[in-house]
């Protein structure tokens, strides 16, 4: 399975990330367009982990969430 998370680079999204990489073998794409509270050092543990991707993108721009969705799916 693979799982889209957005928000990915914050508190939460971070951890949830995290949770699956470690306890899974799902994969996961991070989405994050990184201006509010996105932070990508907490995510330093799995960054080279070959099922961990991720994607800078703003989730209110459709063009772009289109294409995560055809490149990732």
């Amino acid at each position: 399975m693979k799982f889209i998370i957005t928000g990915g680079a914050g508190f939460i999204g971070s951890a949830v990330i995290r949770h699956i990489i470690n306890n899974t073998n799902h994969n996961v794409v991070n989405v994050d367009k990184l201006t509010y509270a996105g932070n990508l050092e907490s995510l330093k543990s799995i960054e080279d982990d070959s099922r961990y991707v991720f994607d800078k993108v703003d989730i209110c721009d459709v063009v772009e969430i289109k294409r995560v969705f055809n490149e990732y799916q």
